[in-house]
């Protein structure tokens, strides 16, 4: 019998590409259609079945979407109601060029234009919107995610902006020195808003083997590559083309690219793929490097696993797969090699702050600290993983209180933070190993065995402080001053939600939260909860309120 896994027929989401999780197909059956009969402009779509299920994109219009399963003789419906966020605030996308140089990079006879990179980037940002909207949903917050500002047809807009300066010239540049020029460029624009957020993809990044030796490391690949930036913060996430050759042109084409097994030529192209090679795997890791940078400019930390370290990668797994299991790798990193490989990488390596100097930040090495799963709602460490097995859970939405609304953008939510703000830019590179994936099953024999291991989900406190965060889907925007520590004692009016612990390397090591129950305008932090502490002299305390108001850049002590 066919069952959607993923939604309940009537459920409104507040994104245009809808992901549906079948199961129950008959054995016999290679392959089903979706048709929305809603949609008059599109004919229905067939996708592959793999171990009695499939997973499936659909576009969907606005209002209601009557979407008609077909596989065999049997047939199933569900409606799905499609309302978009009315929300003031935006993510922006932008095509950066220069002046010598318009194209990103890809295999021979390849199309490679702005046109053909602006289709790609509308394609890759629908994902992403979904997928957020995805796993906040599995993790009990409702279908929440950010906005795009849409063209006519209801499609991601992406500007194109030259940089004043040759290709040549921007490879001679640090990352920190691009992000800055591409930075200062957009704010001198017509493109410069309060409210929106940028993610700007630029065209330059340059793979060169001459030699045609096959790049068997991550570092290999990267001393090859000129032009490769991932930094993201402040209101800017920049990242690089070198694997955008990899991405889908279409929605109806996602699944097919990611489940692609095809192997990447590395004498002539770059190789993104975390490991392991392939054109899927390259787009899923390159894909959800983008998101990790956007989650920098939405407030995110750093987290032992999961999309804010390296759990970006297996992208590609959350939407080819259709019966997922997360990691539950042992929760110390001194218990685990696997876990302090994935913390230890360059992709948390180093931070750097945003000031006019761009001073680096001390190198992240080891992190002195134990973490533990967590033990109750409204108390519990940041490296919390999702349910062992993506089921049939559908959201239990949180209420926001009626009391205050959101505060208007202070300087803090500026593009370019003044020197005397903290907030962070980290970046992802790849000159480090992926870890072992193998070796990162956990050997569950409770869970189906055509389940598969996926790290791409948020840890927990990461997917509460979006869950509020003012720049996802909320209808109305609260006011309020941001939250005040004072001592050990919190206060906000509208209502704190959750207190993040984070070392000065930006790293997530605890967290509290209110989400089940209302929340309190006054906490006292209990330290004596907090098993282990980094062996940081300050920690950073971050706390999100019931409206979207951010405390952060707030340092003290270590608590003895």
């Amino acid at each position: 019998m066919l069952e959607v896994i993923n939604l309940h027929s009537g459920e409104v989401v507040p994104h245009p590409l809808c992901l549906l999780r079948v199961i129950g197909t008959q054995k016999e059956a290679t392959c089903a259609a979706i048709h929305n009969q809603s949609d008059n402009t599109r004919n229905g779509a067939l996708w592959k079945i793999h171990q009695g299920g499939f997973n499936a994109l659909i576009p969907l219009v606005e209002g209601d979407n009557d979407l008609r399963i077909i596989c065999g003789t049997e047939e199933a419906t569900i409606k799905v109601t499609y309302k978009p966020a009315n929300n003031p605030l935006y993510i922006r996308l932008i095509y950066i060029t220069c002046l010598n140089e318009d194209k990103f990079q890809g295999p021979k006879d390849a199309e490679c234009s702005p046109n053909t990179a602006i289709r790609k980037i509308q394609t890759g940002a629908l994902v992403l919107q979904t997928f957020t909207a995805e796993t906040l949903a599995t993790e009990g917050l409702g279908r929440r995610t950010f906005r795009f500002e849409l063209d006519t047809e209801g499609n991601p807009i992406v500007h194109v902006i030259q940089l004043p300066v040759t290709l040549k010239e921007v490879h001679n540049m640090t990352e920190e020195r691009l992000w800055e020029t591409t930075a200062l460029h957009i704010l001198s624009s017509h493109l410069s808003d309060k409210n929106c957020k940028y993610v700007a993809f630029f065209c330059g990044t340059r793979f060169s083997n001459p030699d045609k030796k096959p790049m068997k490391t991550e570092s290999e690949v990267m001393a090859n590559t000129k032009g490769q930036v991932s930094l993201g913060g402040g209101g800017l996430a920049l990242v690089g083309t070198g694997a955008l050759y990899t991405w889908a042109t279409h929605v109806d084409k996602v699944i097919d690219v990611m489940n692609d097994q095809s192997p990447i030529d590395t004498t002539t192209v770059m190789d993104f793929s975390g490991g392991r090679g392939t054109w899927g795997s390259c787009y899923g890791t390159h894909l959800g490097s983008v998101l990790h940078e956007l989650a920098h400019t939405l407030d995110l930390g750093h987290t032992p696993h999961g999309i804010m370290a390296r759990g970006f990668e297996d992208l590609h797994i959350f939407f080819t797969t259709t019966k997922l299991t997360s990691d539950y790798l042992p929760q110390s990193p001194h218990h685990s090699s696997i876990m302090r490989q994935s913390m230890s990488s360059s992709l948390i390596k180093e931070s750097v702050t945003f000031t006019t100097d761009f001073v680096r930040r001390i190198p992240l090495n080891n992190i002195n600290m134990t973490v533990e799963p967590p033990k109750e709602p409204i108390a519990s460490c940041g490296v919390y993983s999702p349910p062992a097995l993506l089921s049939r859970r559908y959201p239990n939405k949180i209420q926001r209180s009626n009391s205050g609304t959101s505060s208007p953008l202070s300087i803090e939510d500026s593009l370019i933070s003044s020197p005397t703000q903290k907030n962070a830019c980290s970046r992802t590179l790849l000159n480090a190993p992926s870890p072992n994936l193998a070796g990162m099953i956990n050997n569950n024999k409770n869970l189906d065995a055509s389940s598969s291991k996926c790290r791409a989900f948020w840890a927990r406190s990461s997917a509460i402080l979006l869950a509020f965060h003012k720049w996802l889907t909320v209808d109305t925007n609260g006011s309020g001053s941001t939250p005040e520590l004072k001592g050990s004692v919190l206060c906000s009016s509208a209502g704190i939600r959750v207190v993040e612990l984070r070392d000065l390397h930006t790293m997530a090591f605890h967290h509290w939260e209110f989400v089940t129950r209302p929340p309190p305008p006054v906490l006292h932090l209990p330290w004596a909860q907090v098993p282990h502490w980094p062996s940081d002299s300050h920690i950073e305390v971050v706390a999100e309120d019931n409206q979207g108001n951010l405390m952060k850049g707030c340092f003290m002590p270590r608590p003895l």
